[in-house]
């Protein structure tokens, strides 16, 4: 048996499931006893989605969807499925099938998604293992790739920057100090304040502007893959898992208007939202791509955002913490496992 595959069997076809093994829902520890076996029983057993039959046929051996990412690895771990399902739907994997059937991988999705608009919100949440193109212009193109470090080189001399003249501002002033300046810790304070604005804002965008309902509007579902949607049908790409930081930055210029105009010292509050927004970012990333240890904070955490993507999209939009969905009931309890997953 070749060591550079990782073959399993489902009823009557093979599969190669080698590229895939770290980015298993259920960790690599979970599959290693499947090698060469058949995985039937397993996926029934262990509550698989009719989302992860469709991805299946990703790893069909003579699939040419195989060698599946446009934008080199798609990454090196993976994610936990959180909620068993009795059995597969075969008519509604068949569906899934046909969807995918009616656009052309090979060429950009966007201008494409007029074939399935129907039944979008269906297929933006059935994920699939393979390359995706948005755009036939290189350059636009491009611009949809993000890889993770860019996002701390950007946003920490920002940090940097509003951080310490703030502090020359308004703790340490010295002669020019007027009745506005602070002390150390309540400089901090403010920071902190801004931080945990930053906490509702992290859930309000991802609730009601990432999964905003497109409607029966081709431009709005073109909006909505773009913005959130592709991340939700291609999760395993690490490219597109950050937020790019132009487009960032235009966004944190505009949640600054009414911060300015409503809070006092707007900038350093402002700074503490932006240090939030990077924790989130850098979290976000890991939750897909780390592997961290059962028992730890961001163990529990990937499982969570995994139950998000795989089982309630519709809830679990906590990435950083789960405060705001309990505030708004959309906390999900994720199934204790009698083992640790490894990555």
């Amino acid at each position: 048996m070749d060591s550079g595959e990782f073959p399993v069997k489902f009823e009557c076809n093979n599969y190669d499931i080698k590229q895939f093994l770290r980015d298993h829902p259920g960790g690599v520890n979970t599959l290693e006893k499947y090698k060469g076996k058949s995985v039937v029983q397993a996926m029934k057993l262990f509550g698989h989605s009719n989302s992860a039959y469709h991805m299946l046929s990703d790893f069909k051996l003579g699939n040419e969807l195989k060698d599946s990412n446009l934008t080199g690895s798609v990454s090196e771990n993976g994610r936990i499925i959180t909620k068993e399902e009795s059995e597969r739907d075969a008519d509604e994997i068949a569906f899934l099938e046909e969807l995918e059937g009616r656009l052309n991988w090979s060429k950009p999705l966007l201008k494409q998604l007029g074939a399935i608009a129907p039944h979008y919100e269906k297929w933006v949440n059935s994920a699939v293992y393979r390359k995706c193109q948005l755009f036939s212009s290189p350059i636009l193109e491009s611009m949809t790739y993000t890889p993770w470090y860019l996002v701390p080189m950007f946003w920490i001399p920002i940090i940097i920057y509003l951080g310490v003249s703030q502090y020359f501002e308004y703790v340490a002033c010295g002669d020019t100090c007027t009745e506005d300046s602070l002390s150390i810790l309540q400089y901090l304070q403010h920071m902190l304040i801004g931080a945990l604005i930053w906490t509702a804002l992290e859930y309000s965008l991802h609730r009601w502007v990432f999964h905003f309902d497109p409607g029966s509007s081709l431009t709005m579902m073109k909006f909505h893959f773009l913005i959130h949607g592709i991340h939700h049908k291609v999760p395993f790409d690490g490219l597109r898992q950050v937020f790019p930081p132009v487009p960032a930055f235009i966004l944190a210029s505009i949640i600054y208007v009414p911060v300015q105009l409503l809070l006092p010292y707007p900038l350093i509050k402002f700074n503490g939202g932006v240090i939030g927004y990077l924790i989130y970012d850098m979290i976000h990333y890991y939750v897909h791509h780390g592997s961290p240890r059962d028992g730890t904070y961001l163990y529990a955490m990937k499982r969570y955002h995994s139950n998000h993507h795989f089982v309630n999209h519709d809830k679990a939009y906590g990435i950083t913490s789960k405060i705001w969905d309990h505030v708004f009931r959309t906390f999900v309890h994720v199934k204790k496992l009698g083992f640790s997953l490894r990555w």
